[in-house]
This record gives C-alpha cells, sequence and structure tokens, in this order.
C-alpha cells in the first residue's frame, strides 16, 4: 500500500515534469520523453523512500529527493549532450525541484 503511494507520487510529479515536452515544437519523441519523464520521477520517489528508512524530519526528506532528482537529472543531461545540447541545461533544475518536491511528499505521507 506504502509502495503504491510512493509509486503514484513519482509518477504524478514526473509527470508534471515532463509534461512541458508538449509544447516543445521540433519534437520528434514527445510521447518517449514523457514516459521517461514519469519513470525517472518513480525511481527518483523509490530510491528516496527506500533512503527514509525511518521517518524523518520534512525538510530532510525534502534534500534526500533533491540529492537523487538532481543526481539522475545529470545523468539524462551528459547523455543529451549536456551543454552542448539547447535545451538540457534546463533539465538540472527542474530535476532539482522535482527531486526536492518528491522528497517533501513523502516524508509527509510516511509522517503520518
Amino acid at each position: 500500500m506504502v509502495t503504491a503511494l510512493i509509486l503514484t507520487i513519482g509518477a504524478v510529479l514526473g509527470a508534471l515534469d515532463g509534461g512541458g515536452i508538449f509544447f516543445a515544437k521540433g519534437e520528434p519523441y514527445k510521447m518517449e520523453i514523457f514516459i521517461a519523464a514519469i519513470l525517472k520521477g518513480m525511481l527518483v520517489s523509490f530510491v528516496t523512500a527506500i533512503s527514509m528508512s525511518q521517518p524523518r524530519m520534512i525538510w530532510q526528506g525534502a534534500l534526500i529527493g533533491a540529492t537523487y532528482g538532481l543526481g539522475v537529472s545529470l545523468v539524462v543531461f551528459f547523455a543529451k549532450g549536456a551543454f552542448r545540447s539547447g535545451d538540457a541545461p534546463y533539465i538540472l533544475p527542474a530535476g532539482l525541484v522535482t527531486g526536492a518536491l518528491n522528497g517533501l511528499a513523502i516524508a509527509l505521507s510516511v509522517r503520518g
């Protein structure tokens, strides 16, 4: 039950993060990128929840989530060509914020 909630949190935040791709003109793989963003959100949410094995303070959850969100976003950032790509630098702040929101939501849901 808790795992389903954690994965749902990740999927929703991933969808919000990746939904902007539908406004990108000329991007041929919009649906694939959107699905990848949802999976990325679920992965960050799951790993964040595993790292929070005991109830923690809310700011700790946000910090753990932000760390994992940034880490996963760095992988995507370098895979897309880092600063050579025109849109890749925007992945890092989005991953950081989405990860922090992920950790915040998990900390609040686990807390009670």
